[in-house]
């Protein structure tokens, strides 16, 4: 059970869609994300069921590609309360991740509540056979990227800026923050170093962030 200061907070995604066009104007001093519906949108593009479930982890997680592919089936923790991953802190590199690098990376373990992910999640891992330390999505960054840009190109329009990896990231970090979770635990679940480099996401709630003000008085 959560309580305070954790709050639940609707947000208005219409009104936060239409506001876009005043947010994409500044767009050059904030990180680049997208809104749920938009990301809901591209993850139900997604047939491939590997590609999905990479999608799925960097939206749902914040995981950085270099740490999705370097998930393997010993990564996952299920203790009966909560269900979750074990996150190697990998920075952005070529390729797959080196067994030395994994070795020597911190690690951060992400709760993964929603049931239907994670019973997909266990789907794949049980259709695929993977050893214990076997990674579970045998591709590269590159390969990642690339499946990326063919599913903007499949789903049509032109998107206001480059949809990367990266963008599912900073995406995971704006709706939590949207959502009234606090700075500190997005940077824990980002596995940023200091907190300090968190904040460069609240940039965002000067725009989409005005149903906090909602409620307060002044006057």
């Amino acid at each position: 059970m959560v309580s305070f200061p954790i709050q639940r907070v609707e947000s208005d995604w219409d009104r936060l869609i239409a506001k876009r066009p005043i947010l994409l104007e500044r767009l050059d001093t904030m990180p680049k994300y997208l809104l749920k519906l938009k990301v809901l949108g591209l993850l139900k593009s997604e047939s491939h069921r590997m590609h999905r479930l990479i999608l799925d982890f960097m939206w749902c997680t914040g995981a950085r590609v270099s740490e999705v592919l370097a998930i393997t089936p010993a990564s996952f923790h299920d203790d009966g309360y909560d269900f979750g991953v074990v996150l190697k802190a990998l920075k952005q590199g070529a390729g797959r991740p080196s067994k030395r690098s994994l070795q020597r990376s911190p690690t951060r373990f992400i709760p993964i509540p929603d049931r239907d992910f994670q019973t997909r999640i266990q789907s794949y891992l049980w259709m695929g056979k993977f050893r214990k330390d076997e990674r579970i999505f045998p591709i590269t960054r590159q390969a990642v990227s690339a499946n990326i840009d063919r599913l903007i190109e499949q789903v049509g329009g032109e998107p206001p800026f480059k949809i990367g990896c990266h963008t599912f990231r900073h995406s995971f970090a704006v709706h939590l923050l949207l959502h009234g979770r606090p700075l500190k635990f997005v940077s824990q679940l980002l596995g940023h170093r200091s907190v300090e480099s968190t904040e460069v996401y609240t940039n965002v709630l000067t725009f989409d962030g005005a149903h906090f003000l909602e409620g307060v008085d002044f006057h």
